[in-house]
């Protein structure tokens, strides 16, 4: 097995996004009266995303069986995580009002000004098409997983997939269910970050990918005593990136994640450690509706005063540690653990 490369995977999985949307391919039983539908994902699948799912789950093979026979069934296994993926996002950004994504405008904004100044109401189109693309998503996420894998190793893989379906979904619940409560539940904050990202984005894909190489125990214990803290440092970067980032580089305003009163551990902290005009000033913006980028800048002073940025940015430290002793061991290839290093490292210091 030679140096894994990171990007080689990432032009693999794009290529099988790509072939998927090859109208040749997809025309099985689509109506023409659904072209534009089929462009609305096709874009927002092929442009942007840091693929950070579907090369995990390559990993994950590539740890369990160094040596495939056959890349592409691996390959698309992949690019059907990626494929959940937008599916997800579709439906994640409906639910956050969210009007951009990757610096572009999210699907239902795009869906609603198809219809803008017709006598159907564009918003709610908008939103009704984008919850359907989502679904069309979903349902092309499994013709991607089933394409080339075999008996065997559906079996092995499609409970995890499962799973991971299961935990995302009651992820995103508990963060619609707690947004905008202002609460400084730190367990709930630590169980939102489990449920959508340490299992959902790293975790998961790197068990799937483990699953359909027939991983051992050791191996697939290894991953995820790895994959949980990257997840859970992954999580954290990106809520700091949700109010400390720069637009231009992360794709979406810095009042999103403020105006849905997110709650994150970020806020939890800064609740708890706050003095009471700190914590009422928070409380009243953290979840307002229209709040502006000075109001933004009000709470980043009350987050770096109460010394949250400084207690977060030492949990990611303590998490990226972690994984990175959890790859310390003989059961990986040299190569694999390398990557899965790389990977740590991009997920903690990244700008967007």
């Amino acid at each position: 097995m030679g140096m894994v490369d990171l990007d080689e995977i990432r032009g693999e999985v794009d290529s099988a996004l790509a072939g998927f949307f090859d109208p040749a391919t997809l025309a099985g039983g689509i109506e023409p009266h659904s072209d534009d539908m089929i462009e609305v994902i096709e874009g927002f699948v092929l442009t942007g995303g840091k693929r950070i799912r579907p090369v995990l789950c390559v990993l994950g093979w590539l740890a369990a069986d160094p040596e495939p026979r056959c890349r592409a069934p691996l390959i698309d296994l992949a690019a059907g995580l990626e494929m959940f993926h937008a599916a997800i996002l579709i439906h994640d950004d409906v639910m956050d009002r969210s009007a951009t994504r990757r610096g572009r405008p999210t699907v239902h904004r795009v869906m609603a000004d198809l219809r803008a100044g017709t006598e159907q109401d564009g918003e709610w189109y908008g939103t009704c098409a984008a919850i359907v693309l989502g679904d069309l998503a979903l349902a092309w996420a499994d013709k991607l997983t089933c394409r080339r894998l075999t008996a065997d190793q559906l079996g092995r893989v499609l409970p995890q997939i499962a799973q991971m379906r299961h935990e995302v979904t009651v992820g995103q619940y508990l963060d619609l269910q707690s947004a905008g409560g202002r609460s400084a539940d730190a367990d709930l904050a630590e169980m939102i970050i489990r449920y959508k990202t340490a299992y959902y984005t790293v975790y998961r894909p790197l068990s799937i990918g483990a699953a359909a190489g027939n991983a051992s125990r050791e191996v697939t214990r290894v991953l995820h005593h790895y994959g949980m803290p990257v997840g859970k440092a992954f999580q954290l970067r990106d809520d700091l990136l949700g109010v400390f980032g720069d637009p231009q580089v992360t794709g979406k305003p810095v009042t999103d994640d403020a105006r849905e009163g997110k709650h994150t551990a970020l806020i939890t902290h800064a609740l708890t450690a706050a003095s009471p005009p700190q914590a009422m000033k928070l409380a009243q913006l953290w979840g307002k509706p229209d709040i502006t980028e000075a109001e933004v800048d009000t709470v980043r002073e009350i987050l770096t005063a109460t010394g949250t940025v400084r207690t977060v940015e030492h949990l990611i430290t303590d998490h990226h540690r972690a994984a990175l002793a959890a790859l310390d061991t003989p059961h990986l290839p040299t190569e694999v653990a390398d990557a899965l290093r790389t990977i740590a490292d991009q997920a903690v210091e990244r700008d967007r």
